[in-house]
């Protein structure tokens, strides 16, 4: 079972240039099967027109959530948060985060925290019509706090990732598309790096 709510002040969805997107969701299991947990989430986007002139866009947003189990069976791994290109871009997906010892996989994590701040622009030279336009950007989040029992795991403490990249973004007929180059400049030994990601344009 789960409710959310949203306030949207964007001007334009497909090609935002001002205005604020706030979301958050609560989401409960344990009506019925194993699964017995409360889960929160939530995620604000403000963009703002830096130069007009330039069509220079800067985007900052944030996010956070929480899962708690109740009952007697404890969270499984797939009940946690798995990190993913919306949390920080430039590792793999669930590539970071508490991981099991002996085998190196990642658990995923009952807490996490991110925040980016980007900048959008039209690419020189190539017509607006063809749709494109670059950004460059950073990231930083933190995913923590595995509840994982059933293998010996690495630190579950709070530990901060960072990443700097570029992307080009398409309006293309198919809907809009994205490519992102990032970096990690702070990681950990047991992270699993991807810079390359390849998704949809928008971050709603």
């Amino acid at each position: 079972v789960s409710v959310g709510l949203v306030y949207n002040t964007i001007d334009d969805m497909k090609n935002p240039h001002e205005g604020l997107y706030i979301n958050g969701t609560t989401e409960v299991a344990g009506l019925g099967g194993d699964a017995k947990w409360v889960k929160v989430t939530g995620r604000a986007s403000v963009y703002q027109t830096l130069s007009e002139q330039l069509d220079l866009v800067g985007l900052v947003s944030a996010g956070a959530g929480h899962i708690a189990g109740f009952g007697d069976n404890g969270l499984r791994i797939f009940d946690q948060f798995q990190s993913n290109d919306r949390m920080i871009r430039g590792f793999e997906y669930g590539g970071i985060g508490p991981a099991d010892i002996a085998t190196g996989d990642h658990l995923g994590g009952t807490t996490y925290f991110n925040a980016s701040a980007e900048a959008q622009f039209p690419l020189p030279v190539i017509p607006e019509s063809f749709g494109l336009r670059g950004a460059v950007f950073a990231d930083a989040a933190t995913l923590y706090g595995s509840k994982v029992t059933s293998v010996s795991q690495t630190s579950t403490d709070m530990k901060l990732r960072a990443s700097v990249g570029i992307g080009l973004m398409w309006a293309s007929p198919f809907g809009p598309i994205r490519i992102d180059y990032a970096v990690p400049v702070k990681k950990e030994s047991t992270d699993d790096v991807q810079e390359f990601n390849f998704g949809i344009a928008t971050r709603f």
